[in-house]
């Protein structure tokens, strides 16, 4: 143990690294609310930010409609870095159920002639 002696001052213990990052953030905050409240008061940077998101609209919905635009038309092929032409696209899949398909529906078509005729005819125990 070691003497103080009268010129010795009691030294604080230095704040660790989470109270510091805690201070750090505090400020931080409070200086950006307090730059964000001086902008809203500003004129000039309203109407700028106005003009900026009025921009960013009208070129987001120019952007949208030329993607809409180019979705309705086949995709450009371009050649090869060589030149060379690129192979066509693959011909699509063969439809495996068009006859099932075509079936079902003159099976349909029957069904509601027959149903046309039990109504005409007054059905099974009609008058």
């Amino acid at each position: 143990m070691t003497d103080a002696g009268p010129g010795d001052k009691h030294k604080a213990e230095p704040p660790d690294a989470e109270t510091r990052l805690a201070d750090l953030a505090r400020d931080w905050i409070t200086l950006w609310q307090s730059e964000l409240a001086a902008m809203a008061q500003d004129r000039e940077w309203r109407e700028a930010w106005t003009g900026l998101m009025t921009l960013w609209a009208g070129a987001a919905t120019a952007a949208i409609g030329a993607a809409e635009a180019m979705s309705r038309h086949e995709p450009h092929r371009r050649p090869r870095a060589d030149g060379t032409p690129r192979p066509p696209p693959a011909a699509a899949a063969p439809d495996a159920g068009g006859d099932a398909v075509e079936r079902l529906h003159r099976r349909i078509a029957e069904l509601e002639a027959r149903l046309a005729a039990l109504e005409r005819d007054g059905g099974p125990g009609g008058p």
